[in-house]
């Protein structure tokens, strides 16, 4: 079950406002008098991009928004990373990949990826696989992108055929 779309639910069904807050693992230290700071979660959207008609219908995915989670990253220069994640936090994307027939029962499946080298560091913000699937329907494809810090973060997204 994705947890994103758990949540959207929610706010709609109950019309508040839910954000997720990864809760910091300097919690269980025994010796710990003040809590350590309780920092957002990763945000990932995604969206399918389709192209071509009928049988000649093709999909990518096209990642809308990324903000990574700024757990990792010590507090003198968490101020400075924030205003620049909220301008544009694609920029911290260090590699991404697709399974555009993600089933929840199976491995991912690396059907595209795009990554940063040292030498290039541009990073594709839409899948260029031009996936096919085999017959209309409603598939699930599934995004994983790992950030400059390490951290990963999936989102599924539905693909109607």
């Amino acid at each position: 079950m994705d947890l994103r779309l758990t949540t959207a639910a929610l706010e709609k069904e109950l019309g508040v406002k839910l954000m997720l807050i990864q809760i910091p693992r300097e919690i269980m230290e025994k010796n710990r008098k003040n809590p350590p700071p309780f920092l957002e979660m990763a945000v990932l959207e995604a969206q399918p991009v389709y192209k071509g008609k009928g049988n000649d219908k093709t999909v990518d995915i096209k990642i809308t928004k990324f903000m990574p989670s700024l757990a990792e990253v010590p507090s003198k220069e968490i101020e400075a990373l924030k205003e620049r994640v909220i301008k544009s936090g694609t920029d911290f994307i260090d590699f991404w990949a697709v399974d555009f027939d993600w089933q929840s029962d199976k491995p991912f499946n690396h059907h595209w990826q795009d990554y940063r080298t040292r030498k290039d560091r541009s990073l594709k913000t839409v899948s260029d696989a031009g996936f096919k699937y085999p017959k209309p329907g409603t598939y699930t494809a599934c995004v994983k992108v790992v950030d400059t810090f390490g951290c990963d973060s999936s989102i599924t997204v539905e693909v109607k055929i």
